[in-house]
């Protein structure tokens, strides 16, 4: 008897891939490639450094969007560790750049009109590129983990062995071996 999944697991799993695909377009490429194109648009003004972490963020974003590619072609592991190993330098950049805005003191059109530094400004449009990377993770590896996918594993296992341990063909074309 085959298990399958129920209709609720399928329909938070739909729904997952919704918001997956959500925060992917609003959170690492509305906000986060915002800021980095910011970075490329005004590097005359912030210096070579924001010109490079631009184009290393809209890289990283292109990653996670293969990341989430990948998700979709159920290459589940692939997809988690592509994601986490793009986000990790995208938050890095991001560090780096807060960290230069702080110590030029850096302020703005934003802090004029608003009362927010630079760095608190790239802050809130690259941290919630992290709902990205907790979707893609959350869904692989539950999908990974899942019963069903345990089963194909064990099957694909016992299909190689079972092929492993066939007998030999015969070398002399003979039908009954004597």
């Amino acid at each position: 008897m085959k298990k399958t999944a129920s209709p609720a697991r399928r329909m938070l799993r739909v729904l997952g891939s919704i918001a997956l695909v959500l925060s992917l377009l609003i959170f690492t490429w509305l906000m986060n490639g915002g800021a980095a194109y910011g970075w490329l648009l005004n590097a005359d003004h912030y210096g070579a450094p924001f010109a490079a972490f631009g184009g290393w963020t809209i890289a990283l974003a292109a990653g996670m969007t293969a990341a989430v590619i990948l998700y979709f072609c159920k290459a589940d592991l692939v997809a988690a560790i592509l994601g986490a190993v793009c986000y990790v330098p995208m938050l890095g950049i991001l560090l780096r750049a807060m960290q230069i805005a702080e110590t030029n003191g850096w302020s703005g059109v934003t802090e004029k009109s608003f009362g927010v530094t630079a760095a608190a400004v790239w802050r809130n449009a690259c941290v919630p590129n992290a709902v990205t990377l907790i979707l893609l993770l959350l869904l692989t590896l539950t999908r990974f983990l899942s019963y069903d996918a345990a089963v194909k594993r064990q099957a694909k296992r016992e299909a190689k062995r079972a092929k492993e341990n066939a007998p030999a063909p015969s070398i002399l074309g003979d039908k009954n071996p004597r």
